[in-house]
């Protein structure tokens, strides 16, 4: 993860620049190898339209229906005609398992039968068409496999592996099976493509145990990926992970008790639909970090439940994850140099610190060439939020109450914030939608919302005054943690935003998403 470096800032406001922007930078693939992507001609900034004078009574209606289907995705390898075999393992022949994987043919299913395998090493996967299917991945909190369900423990396993551990493979399924305390990630799939994970399970024993595994589900440098009906508990990072991978389709999972549920990183046309992330830290976060190659565009979000994520923040602070450590609880979504990014049907309700947060990438690597990798990807622009519903509940305890301006200096922050704002000018809670006014960078204070963020036609608790407010984050910033601080500056450098109110009364962008 890039800092700021001290530098260039004073270090009060390198922390509060960095900890409310550099959260969600916690992917350990983050030095962006490869090539920069060509291969795509869609373009990946659209231009906002209808601005200014739509009520929002069209949200809603056009988005979530014509996505998520996989029939036309391209397919480099097929078994068809091909040598296929099935071979079986119980239990009990877990050696036999792992030499039959070490030579592995093409075209092979795994059949596993119900009851707990235990592993002491990963389970390795570096062949193409390859299904592995287990008898069921069982309930929440069991570590041992029944009748009807099929566990991989790898409690027992090497230090620093991951469980399954699938790398340049072509036409991957794994179904039906629950992996179980991995040393790193439970699930992790690179350089490969056409992959369907399917009904599993990641979870690890122990509850806010910094020591757990950093990702649950991991598919990373990939192509045409889907991710249906899995649970993802207790990850140390992230459950569910998609990163730099070109169409995903994330639907029906379930992300509880994680730091973070679902994220989808530096990755284009993703498809995020039906999920539950409740009971995280942060429920989900849409980002692109610098030095990745893959610009990350065209996302939608839709009948996804982010509701409640108010967990304590376990992240290991001295670990490659620390700087998702700095994320403060109670974060219900985080867009992060993320374009074209559409919400649509979705339910958010009970994050203690807000709802949806909109931020720049400047703030956590200002250096531009830094950014080169990705085209200058750092800008946040074209987040169009309608038709979804915001329950009370959301925005009344900043970082759970316990703000800690050294390890969550975004919850130190904007609670001072809004602790004056309740004493001077009764705003007691942080609006639904907060934009840090950052992109584009330098700002110019006459534009009121330049990077075209739409918030219409949604479904606010009746107390609702103000839906959206740019928080102004360097000027506050500055105001805050300058030799003299000045709450009353800093209160008066943010601006709130009715929702039907100009600018943010804005009716998308064009062209329409493409997606998988």
């Amino acid at each position: 993860m890039q800092r700021l470096p001290l530098s260039r800032a004073p270090r009060a406001v390198l922390l509060a620049l960095v900890g409310l922007l550099a959260l969600p930078a916690c992917s350990d693939d983050e030095e962006g190898t490869g090539t920069p992507d060509a291969g795509n001609t869609i373009p990946d900034a659209g231009t906002r339209t209808d601005a200014g004078t739509d009520a929002g009574t069209d949200a809603g209606t056009d988005a979530g229906t014509d996505a998520g289907t996989t029939t036309a995705w391209p397919q480099d390898f097929s078994c068809e005609g091909k040598p296929q075999q099935t071979l079986t393992f119980n239990a009990n022949q877990v050696q036999e398992l792992q030499d039959a994987v070490n030579s592995l043919a093409a075209c092979t299913t795994i059949q596993l039968g119900a009851g707990t395998f235990q592993f002491d090493n990963a389970l390795t996967i570096r062949a193409n068409g390859i299904t592995v299917v287990g008898a069921g991945k069982g309930a929440q909190g069991e570590g041992t496999g029944g009748s009807a369900s099929t566990v991989l423990d790898f409690s027992d396993a090497a230090g620093n592996t991951n469980g399954i551990d699938v790398s340049d493979a072509k036409l991957f399924t794994v179904r039906d099976v629950a992996l179980w305390n991995a040393k790193k990630d439970a699930l992790r799939i690179e350089n490969s493509s056409n992959i369907l994970v399917q009904r599993i399970r990641t979870e690890w024993a122990v509850e806010n145990n910094e020591s757990n595994g950093k990702y649950g589900i991991y598919p990373v440098k990939s192509s045409y990926v889907i991710i249906e009906d899995s649970e993802a508990y207790n990850a140390a990072d992230a459950g569910i992970y998609v990163g730099q991978t070109r169409y995903a389709i994330v639907r029906r999972n379930i992300a509880k008790k994680n730091v973070a549920g679902i994220e989808i990183e530096n990755t284009k046309f993703a498809y995020v639909q039906g999920n539950i992330a409740q009971d995280n830290t942060a429920g989900l976060v849409v980002f692109d970090l610098p030095g990745n190659p893959i610009r990350g565009t065209d996302v939608l979000v839709t009948g996804n439940t982010i509701t409640g994520n108010n967990r304590n923040n376990f992240a290991s602070v001295s670990a490659s994850s620390s700087t998702v450590s700095q994320v403060p609880a109670g974060t219900g979504t985080f867009i992060l140099a993320s374009r074209r990014v559409e919400f649509v049907g979705n339910t958010w309700g009970d994050n203690n610190t807000v709802d949806i947060a909109v931020l720049s990438g400047l703030a956590i690597e200002p250096d531009l060439t830094l950014w080169s990798a990705g085209f200058f990807n750092f800008a946040s622009s074209d987040v169009y939020i309608h038709g979804n519903t915001f329950q009370e509940g959301s925005g009344d305890m900043v970082d759970n109450g316990h703000p800690d301006a050294e390890r969550r200096p975004l919850g130190a922050l904007v609670g001072a914030v809004y602790q004056y704002g309740a004493a001077a000018a009764g705003v007691s809670l942080v609006e639904h939608l907060l934009w840090d006014g950052i992109d584009p960078a330098p700002r110019n204070e006459s534009l009121l919302n330049p990077v075209n963020i739409c918030f219409t036609g949604n479904t606010l608790p009746a107390t609702t005054k103000a839906a959206i407010v740019d928080l102004d984050l360097q000027a506050v910033s500055g105001h805050l943690l300058s030799a003299s601080p000045n709450v009353a500056a800093a209160w008066g450098e943010t601006r709130r935003f009715t929702q039907g109110a100009a600018p943010f009364n804005c009716s998308g962008f064009s062209p329409k998403l493409a997606l998988p």
